[in-house]
């Protein structure tokens, strides 16, 4: 077993609990959302604008609640599937660069977008479509593939049903695709940058590492998976 397989079975092959890791990883979700809120509608816009000795617009009303309501339905799944869906060891080593992570994912839509002062368009409407389709795929995929676990026949076998027939890793797509939509609420170009780093990271390390552990785990028939199935944008890559 290589480096690569031995740390995917250390984040992967573990079935504990974690709850205190857990907790921490809920505590920066839920405190993001509040930063959101206090940055749009508690005064937080401006008192950050004073301190820096500067002023910056404010969003429409009905921007500012769609940043927030993103920001909230993104941590609600979040916690639905850290204590529902997840059922491995979540390790501090994961916890502690995931935990800022998501403080910088509230916070970065937020400042972008709750500094807009452009009128909500089309674009706003598309990017809430968005994020909707992209959270279905990220907790709908999980879910049925959930569901699909708790089947005694399913034991040993390696799910590649529901929407993971059209990608292997398409829970990770969805991520980036609700993001995707979140910029779009935002509707300023710096947004982007979550989408193109979540991207990046699936790619470079995430997928990587869980295809070291599938394939250690279910062997052959992760072979054939692999040779039949888009890895993580459907019909393209």
């Amino acid at each position: 077993m290589d480096k690569a397989q031995q740390r995917a079975m250390q984040v992967y092959g573990s079935k504990t609990h974690s709850l205190p890791q857990k907790l921490v990883l809920q505590t920066c979700s839920w405190l993001g959302v509040l930063g959101v809120a206090w940055f749009l509608f508690g005064g937080g816009r401006a008192a950050l604008a004073d301190l820096f000795g500067t002023s910056w617009a404010a969003a429409t009303p009905t921007r500012s609640t769609l940043l927030l309501l993103a920001s909230a339905i993104y941590a609600a799944r979040l916690a639905f599937t850290t204590f529902y869906l997840v059922r491995r060891t979540m390790t501090w080593g994961e916890i502690l660069p995931i935990g800022p992570w998501l403080l910088v994912i509230h916070s970065t839509f937020a400042f972008f977008g709750g500094r807009n002062p452009a009128p909500v368009t089309w674009i706003t409407w598309l990017g809430c479509a968005v994020y909707l389709f992209g959270s279905y795929l990220n907790t709908g995929s999980e879910l049925l593939r959930h569901f699909w676990k708790q089947r005694p026949e399913n034991k040993g076998r390696i799910y590649t049903a529901g929407l993971f027939k059209y990608s292997m890793h398409i829970n990770y797509f969805g991520d980036v695709v609700l993001f995707s939509g979140f910029a779009l609420i935002a509707s300023v170009v710096w947004a982007a940058i979550i989408p193109v780093l979540m991207a990046t990271f699936f790619i470079t390390f995430n997928i990587p590492m869980l295809d070291a552990y599938l394939a250690q785990r279910y062997a052959g028939q992760f072979e054939q998976y692999a040779a039949t199935t888009k890895k993580f944008v459907p019909f393209i890559y």
